[in-house]
């Protein structure tokens, strides 16, 4: 199939120095079916003309997915602009702001190299729409078995970097609103899931519930926390910032030195909105994590999270009286009864899916999802979820 993609007008994406020229690119498929659903993902290597010889560039160009139905379900036509407007305005806006601080710059994105929403230059998204980030893979940066689940350690950096992404756009919006209100905000949208996918899962949730007896006594508990994820997202200040909205294992990239973890990178920013930390801490805990670690550490990873959140806001200069470690509690009581619950126990269905059986992103649809999913390890991790949950009174 790689044969026959191609990008339109390639060479115009390329901002490129005057000594510098395009020589060739090729372009392959960089993910499977089954690893990747929002959008095509293609690696483009590109070979520039320089003075002192070849150069080679690694990259990614990440396009709107050929399958109208999960451009429905992601709101392609918005979420598409706002994850471009993620990495040309809304990272420069951050970096420049903590350098004002002399505050150490957060990198955990890859780097940016072009986008464009369509070749007429007007502002609808179609399938010419592209972004070209920076292929990490070259970098070493691999992804992790999603059925298996994290480690410690890879827990504590990718909540670290979720730390940083709530804790700097929450600085900006204290010293300089006019500029998080110009600069960030508006790229920033509400994202729900479509009712007949909702359904579809409920369904699902109903018939895997009569399969646990462990949990079937709190069915109508697990329904109605599962359906106040239909609610509408409300943010609350002053904790309200850059919610990812989907980050979860497959979202993260991890670098390794002697198989031990050492550095992550987040990915896909196309449902970021305007909330509570409290959603994407739950959600990429409850998704992504061993049973194992949550049984053992869930209350020092939530102190973890807050301590570099804290740290981080003290480093641009913000007053941290407001965000008390009891707030921070309130923030994860509210969203894990309003909204996560939902969230987890869809998400669940995706990272348990039996990968082969998936077809190709052309023909996908959420189908596909239900009938691969449903193993002894996603009931496991299903009625662990049930049941903390509801120890904590959240369903």
């Amino acid at each position: 199939m790689s044969e026959t993609i191609t990008i339109k007008n390639f060479s115009s994406l390329l901002s490129l120095p005057p000594l510098k020229k395009l020589k060739e690119y090729k372009i392959a498929r960089l993910t499977a079916p089954g690893e990747n659903y929002g959008s095509l993902m293609l690696s483009v290597d590109v070979t520039l003309d320089t003075s002192g010889g070849n150069e080679n560039i690694h990259l990614v160009a990440k396009m709107v997915p050929p399958n109208v139905a999960i451009q429905e379900i992601f709101n392609t036509s918005v979420t598409f602009r706002n994850e471009i407007e993620f990495y040309r305005k809304i990272v420069p806006t951050l970096e420049n702001f903590q350098l004002q601080f002399g505050s150490e710059v957060v990198d955990f994105y890859p780097k940016y190299f072009g986008s464009r929403l369509n070749l007429t230059g007007s502002e609808h998204v179609d399938s010419d729409a592209i972004l070209l980030l920076e292929n990490l893979k070259i970098a070493n940066y691999v992804g992790v078995d999603r059925s298996a689940g994290l480690d410690m350690p890879i827990t504590r950096l990718i909540l670290r970097n979720l730390a940083a992404l709530h804790a700097v756009p929450i600085g900006l919006k204290l010293h300089k609103p006019e500029v998080f209100n110009t600069e960030v905000r508006p790229y920033l949208s509400p994202w729900l899931p479509k009712k007949e996918m909702h359904d579809k899962y409920r369904a699902a949730i109903v018939e895997m519930v009569a399969q646990i007896p462990e949990i079937s006594h709190l069915e109508k508990r697990i329904l109605e926390g599962f359906d106040r994820e239909l609610l509408p997202e409300i943010p609350r200040e002053p904790f309200a910032t850059i919610a990812h909205n989907d980050c979860w294992v497959s979202n993260s990239l991890v670098k390794f030195d002697k198989q031990e973890a050492v550095d992550c990178k987040l990915v896909d920013y196309q449902v970021c909105g305007y909330g509570s930390p409290a959603r994407d801490v739950l959600f990429f805990l409850f998704s992504s994590v061993k049973i194992e670690v949550l049984e053992r550490w869930f209350e020092d990873l939530l102190k973890w999270y807050y301590e570099n959140f804290i740290s981080l806001l003290k480093g641009v200069k913000c007053d941290v009286q407001k965000f008390g470690f009891e707030e921070f509690e309130k923030e994860l009581d509210f969203e894990a009864r309003n909204s996560q619950f939902g969230h987890v126990a869809f998400m669940l269905f995706v990272v348990f899916t039996d990968k082969s059986k998936v077809k190709d992103i052309s023909e996908f649809s959420v189908d596909n999802i239900i009938a691969g999913a449903g193993s002894e390890e996603h009931k496991r991790k299903f009625a662990f979820v049930v049941k903390e949950f509801a120890k904590r009174n959240w369903i």
